[in-house]
């Protein structure tokens, strides 16, 4: 059954972000059966981009919440996936990395950083409680419904495990700020 039009004079680009997928063995998805699910759903142009969960697709549709939550029922059915997709524009990406407030290009490789996007703004008492976790190995900045964290790449193995979502209270899924450009220039919006 197809739940969209796909009529390309309407369809606008749009990049599902799957949560906690193919991350240490759990909710393993090939990125086979992702894009049929997407192309199940009456997504045009439905591509995947590395194994950790992002999909562009095309829809016509305007709401990114009712894509998200039509995607998540889809992936439910079809392959028993119950976890939490965020659909994003190419517009929303761009902007998440052009506020970047650590320049992780400047670092010459030394830096990882991540862009996590997040189910909602947190309140600023949360935002606060994340900013009294930062140390050395960790660095933290919200905008918004965005939260970026960067460390040092000599920290790899050696963080401590802070539950970023908990202490914020809204769910996310993180991409590497690489990722992230990579998935702005796939959209063509580079």
């Amino acid at each position: 059954m197809r739940l969209c039009h796909n009529d390309p004079m309407s369809a606008r680009t749009y990049i599902a972000l799957l949560r906690a997928i193919n991350v240490g063995g759990t909710s393993v998805i090939t990125m086979a059966d992702l894009k049929a699910q997407f192309e199940a759903l009456g997504h045009a142009n439905v591509r995947t981009y590395i194994q950790t969960g992002n999909v562009l697709f095309e829809a016509p549709e305007a709401s990114t919440s009712r894509l998200a939550e039509r995607a998540e029922q889809q992936l439910r059915a079809g392959l028993g996936y119950a976890g939490r997709v965020f659909v994003l524009t190419p517009q929303q990406l761009a902007d998440a990395d052009a506020n970047n407030p650590f320049a992780p290009e400047a670092s010459d490789g030394a830096m990882r950083c991540h862009i996590m996007f997040l189910s909602r703004a947190p309140a600023p008492e949360r935002v606060d409680k994340l900013m009294a976790q930062q140390a050395p190995e960790y660095q933290f900045a919200v905008r918004g419904s965005v939260l970026y964290y960067t460390y040092a790449k000599e920290y790899d193995g050696k963080r401590r495990t802070i539950n970023v979502e908990g202490i914020l209270g809204a769910q996310g899924t993180a991409r590497t700020w690489t990722v992230v450009r990579k998935l702005v220039e796939l959209a063509g919006h580079a």
